[in-house]
């Protein structure tokens, strides 16, 4: 891994207390990261995440507090999660609401199977588009707050329908209109928000069934086959469905599509 030394780093004061780790697929070894005012964006590999260490859940909630909407801040691809070091306990669950209150997406504690846990709790249903248009700002600094919530609207909009100009129509928006928004705002226009909302809703299931037959996973998705899954898979993401689905976090995926939208 490669170290930086440029502006916008995070101090190492802010990042103590808590130890800090990364966690790359396939999610089995915890890599501490021992100058985390060193660690860039891009020196972290694609899909990982970053754990928060701390001893145990008592007397450390200020630091955790602290720390986790700055590393959200300064790695929007990477989802953060809180790694325990001592075994679950009964009152645990406080623990964790409050920890969820902060985005971060998993608790994990010693002992346990940490891949199968984060799978479990990663790939859980969400609000895609709550948790996108929270997320959005932190990835596009300076976004409108109106682009930001037509991004909702699409993403919420998304199960119900397959053509983007139907969706726009029932929040009463012209779609030539919003793809005027869109490309001023300097952000994809409304029609690929609407094939990655898909996209992403098919990639977590493949994170979730990491053993179920693609074509199944493809059809309920709304897919008319597996071929046309890893068509779109690889058009929005540039990665084959065999590959998403030995990772975790949708976060990375909306990254990597976004800066290959840049980079076009």
């Amino acid at each position: 891994m490669h170290c930086y030394s440029t502006q916008g780093m995070l101090s190492q004061a802010l990042l103590a207390p808590p130890a800090l780790f990364q966690l790359s697929p396939p999610y089995e070894q915890f890599e501490a990261v021992p100058d985390p005012s060193a660690l860039a964006p891009q020196d972290l590999p694609e899909a990982a995440l970053l754990a928060v260490g701390v001893a145990s859940s008592e007397d450390v909630w200020a630091d955790v507090a602290a720390l986790v909407p700055r590393l959200r801040a300064r790695y929007p691809a990477a989802p953060v999660v809180l790694r325990v070091g001592r075994p679950a306990e009964a009152g645990d669950v406080v623990w964790e609401q409050r920890a969820t209150e902060l985005r971060v997406r998993a608790v994990v504690y010693e002992g346990e199977r940490v891949p199968a846990r984060l799978r479990t709790l990663l790939t859980q249903p969400i609000d895609l588009s709550f948790e996108l248009t929270e997320w959005l700002p932190l990835r596009l600094p300076g976004i409108a707050r109106a682009i930001v919530e037509l991004v909702g609207d699409i993403v919420h909009l998304s199960p119900q329908y397959a053509e983007v100009g139907a969706l726009l129509t029932t929040v009463g928006r012209a779609e030539r209109t919003v793809r005027t928004w869109f490309r001023r705002a300097g952000v994809p226009g409304p029609g690929k928000w609407l094939a990655v909302a898909h996209a992403l809703r098919a990639a977590r299931r493949l994170q979730s069934e990491d053993r179920a037959p693609l074509l199944a996973l493809a059809v309920e998705c709304g897919y008319s086959d597996h071929s046309s899954l890893s068509r779109q898979s690889l058009r929005l993401f540039g990665l084959r469905p065999g590959a998403i689905r030995r990772t975790l976090g949708w976060e990375w995926l909306v990254d990597r599509w976004l800066r290959r939208t840049e980079g076009g």
